[in-house]
């Protein structure tokens, strides 16, 4: 395996892409910790796997998939980085005490630990009194790959993240991208862990690479105006990209990123929650050209659509949850606009979204099951508009869905 980092669109046929199989971390978490980590709920292991499986199995039929957990234990046998990413992690939580017995754990149940946690030593009374169970926690939000990282054309973005919860995943892909023998690139656009900034935020679901001259970023709870202004401008200054539309979207739970209310499903179609992209709540779009990593002009739109159409992007906008405002909330809820697309005008959501299924069905794409094509029941035909539903239920507790479960490393270039 050797990968060149490539990604120019939303939609072109996957060649390698990121996941991360839920483990112990998730069992790891308690009602009282479990917002700490950013979740409503605690979710149960052994039913997110069995949906896990049906996302990963569904991949495999139609690219390579690369396991975070495996990538993560082969840069750990290159001693310098174990020895510099163990440094970074024990300044992150303040437990410099702990650097050489992580130092000499062996690599293969290191990086298991680095994902399931460290548990605390009760070796003093400020540690035995506590309420922390973990002296490095958890990160039962790491099967989320999408939101640490962003591949934009052959760079890499290493997210700038909104909450301390999540800032240890970015230090481990970092150092992935940056160190690992057989995934290349032509370095960092920005890495958002060299000076954590909270007025510096960017997180991976709130980026959406349209052509390799076009991004839309969404200006969310999560993605904060300062971080997409020095976004921007580290991005035009290398090339390539120097079109952006900034969308605003509200800070609120229910659309934490972008990609929860707005995914690519084709090189005409868009998967949209009504309320807020045609609606009359519709959140405003802001284009940004810059020349160079000068500025030059800044225009407002009053949805993403519009804004999209002056780039020569005329997209039908189909709609999460369909015709019913109730099952629009519902199902928006539940991560109904949060596609993930495999190759042009094929896509994976989940299941029990049946409104936003039979309105992707209304426009002419083909319903498959995942365990269908697992099996070999279902053939996935090239060229042809189809939707892949897979069991969700349990991993949508957590937040997100297919599009945030996946990080997309190389695509091939859309012939718009």
């Amino acid at each position: 395996m050797s990968v060149d980092i490539r990604l120019n669109s939303e939609i072109g046929q996957l060649e390698y892409v990121m996941v991360h199989r839920p483990g112990q971390e998730i069992e790891n978490m308690t009602p009282a910790t479990a917002a700490e980590v950013l979740y409503d709920d605690i979710l149960s292991l052994p039913l997110a796997l069995q949906e896990h499986r049906q996302l990963t199995g569904v991949l495999d039929k139609v690219t390579q998939v690369l396991e975070f957990r495996d990538l993560l234990r082969q840069v750990l046998d290159l001693e310098k980085v174990k020895h510099a990413l163990l440094s970074e992690l024990c300044d992150l939580y303040q437990c410099r005490d702990m650097f050489d017995e992580l130092l000499e754990t062996p690599n293969d149940a290191l990086a298991d630990q680095l994902f399931q946690g460290t548990p605390m030593r009760e070796d003093s009374l400020e540690k035995f009194l506590s309420p922390l169970r973990h002296v490095i926690p958890p990160l039962p939000n790491a099967f989320f790959t999408r939101d640490a990282t962003m591949c934009v054309n052959n760079r890499v973005i290493i997210g700038s993240m909104a909450y301390k919860a999540r800032f240890a995943e970015a230090l481990l892909l970092k150092a992935i991208y940056k160190y690992h023998p057989k995934i290349n690139s032509a370095g960092f656009y920005f890495d958002g862990t060299a000076r954590p900034d909270q007025e510096v935020t960017i997180e991976g679901g709130d980026l959406l690479v349209i052509r390799d001259d076009l991004v839309v970023i969404g200006y969310s709870e999560r993605t904060t105006a300062a971080g997409i202004d020095v976004l921007m401008r580290k991005m035009a200054s290398k090339g390539r990209v120097a079109n952006f539309i900034v969308v605003e979207i509200p800070k609120q739970r229910a659309t934490i990123h972008l990609d929860m209310i707005f995914t690519m499903l084709d090189k005409d179609k868009c998967m949209v929650f009504p309320p807020l992209i045609t609606g009359g709540r519709k959140c405003r779009a802001i284009h940004v050209h810059f020349k160079g990593d000068d500025v030059k002009r800044i225009v407002e739109y009053p949805d993403i659509l519009e804004a999209l159409r002056t780039q020569g992007l005329d997209l039908t906008p189909i709609r999460c949850g369909g015709k019913d405002p109730l099952r629009q909330e519902r199902e928006q809820w539940q991560s109904g606009a949060n596609f993930f697309t495999f190759a042009p005008g094929q896509i994976i959501g989940y299941e029990h979204n049946f409104a936003t299924i039979e309105e992707l069905s209304n426009h002419g794409f083909e319903i498959l099951k995942a365990e269908d094509v697992i099996g070999g029941k279902a053939k996935i035909e090239a060229n042809r508009p189809l939707a892949i539903t897979m069991d969700g239920s349990e991993l949508s507790r957590g937040g997100g869905g297919c599009r945030c479960m996946t990080m997309p490393i190389s695509r091939q270039a859309v012939d718009w």
